[in-house]
């Protein structure tokens, strides 16, 4: 099963959440100098949940990327909008 949020725009962040072993891939053209403060976010808000990560950041601000990860969990889980 796989889900995804978000979109490729400026400034949005794109997430997709597939079954399988955890692993958290982060893509970002900035990733030098935001990476440890994404990868930190995507780590504290999915720590509950075993499967793959990849988040695309297009300059998203914290409180983007943390709508687009709980509206992926949320779809993984199997929640309605």
């Amino acid at each position: 099963m796989k889900v995804e949020s978000g979109t490729y725009e400026k400034g949005d962040a794109h997430i997709s959440i597939e079954s399988g072993n955890r692993e958290i891939v982060i893509k970002s053209k900035v990733i030098k100098i935001y990476g440890e403060e994404i990868r930190r976010t995507v780590e504290d808000m999915t720590k509950d949940i075993d499967a793959k990560i990849e988040v695309e950041d297009f300059g998203a601000l914290d409180w983007v990327l943390r709508a687009r990860l709980e509206a992926a969990f949320r779809k993984f889980r199997g929640e309605k909008e």
